[in-house]
Parts: structure tokens; sequence; C-alpha cells
């Protein structure tokens, strides 16, 4: 399958079906919290967007990481800097397509940890000027 998104995961592999699990756990989690799910799965030129909710007039564009295995850090600690600039640019692609650049918008972290050593969910709002 040819991808214009370069990646080494195969369709329906493992690590899809745990990611998409994640992110159903995450709506799941904040519609709990009060947000309202906007969309899921938004591509941009620049990548994906797990999940894109709102909040009162606020909008939060969030990237979910889901851990199975404890051995490699908790799942917050999955996102390097350099990912965190391509999200600011997916941000700044959607909030541009749906003029929404004067709204408070939030890059949010969910991180959601299903192992034997550590198993919860754990939200970041703001993860700018935190990673």
């Amino acid at each position: 399958m040819f991808s214009r998104w370069k990646t080494n995961v195969k369709p329906n592999s493992s690590k899809q079906v745990i990611g998409k699990e994640g992110e159903d756990a995450a709506c799941k989690y904040l519609q709990k919290e009060g947000f309202h799910i906007q969309e899921r799965n938004f591509r941009t030129r620049f990548g994906e967007i797990d999940i894109v909710a709102k909040r009162g007039g606020e909008y939060y564009f969030i990237e979910v990481k889901t851990r199975t295995q404890g051995g490699f850090g908790e799942s917050i600690e999955s996102l390097p800097p350099y990912r965190v600039a391509r999200f600011q640019k997916m941000v700044v692609a959607y909030a541009s397509r749906h003029k929404l650049m004067e709204k408070a918008l939030h890059l949010s972290l969910l991180g959601i940890d299903q192992n034997a050593k550590n198993s919860g969910i754990t939200f970041i709002k703001d993860i700018v000027g935190v990673v």
C-alpha cells in the first residue's frame, strides 16, 4: 500500500488497532469532561490531528499517545520537540481553513497508559512551553 504519509505501519496492524482504541477512549474521556468532539483524524499536509474538540468558546487540538508497554516510558513522554513544531503547523492549517484564528486555541496532549506498572489517562491542556 502506498501512502502520501511515509510510515512503516501496515494497514490494520496492531499499532493501528491500539491507536484507534486509544483515540476512542480519549473521546469518551473528553466527552465525560465536558468537551464536544468536532472532528477526528483531520489530515493536513503536515500530518494528522487526532482530535479537535471544543469546550466553551475554546478549541483543543489533541494529540493522543497510547502505550501498552511500560519499558519505553510514559505515553506523554513520547512527543519530541520537532513533532510539537509540526503539530503547531497542523493547528494553524486547521484554524485558517475553519476561520478560527481569533479563537482561543490549545495544543493538547492526552496520554493513555495501559500497562502493569502505570495505568490511566493524563491530559495536558497546553503543551507549548511544556515540551
